[in-house]
């Protein structure tokens, strides 16, 4: 199902209107209008093009949100062999593993932004767009890793 709050903000950091993504769509403005206040939902293919327009991947306009912790330690079940998960202990501290360097990578790359962010390297709305675009603006995927 998509986020209209992600939708709108996603076309707010690409400078859009409602009116100039129907245009890149084939949409109505109505329609995106419907889509950002969650009166509507769009097909797979309307999430396509919506997607392509904003320059992000479809999972970055899709809601994500576990009603509770168990449903995303679920997830993390569902993903253990295919990402190659296993909990990490070491003393107090708990952490995730991977052996898949694809997330690895994702997960470098993540910490190096939030350091930028933290540093005022780059400013909130900067750290927002990487985030809401990954895996389009990896620097990772660009060198094609």
């Amino acid at each position: 199902m998509i986020s209209g709050q992600k939708l709108k903000k996603l076309r707010l950091l690409r400078n859009l209107t409602q009116k100039e993504l129907a245009i890149k769509t084939g949409l109505t403005d109505a329609t995106i209008r419907n889509y950002e206040l969650g009166n509507r939902s769009p097909t797979k293919e309307q999430m396509q093009k919506i997607a392509q327009a904003l320059d992000c991947d479809i999972s970055a306009l899709t809601d994500h949100e576990p009603n509770y912790i168990h449903e995303f330690i679920h997830i993390i079940f569902d993903y253990e062999k295919e990402m190659k998960l296993r909990p990490l202990i070491d003393g107090s501290t708990s952490a995730l593993l991977s052996h898949d360097m694809n997330f690895n990578d994702f997960l470098v790359e993540w910490d190096e932004m939030r350091k930028k962010h933290y540093n005022g390297e780059i400013t909130d709305e900067e750290f927002e767009d990487w985030k809401l675009s990954y895996p389009k603006k990896s620097r990772l995927l660009r060198r094609g890793r």
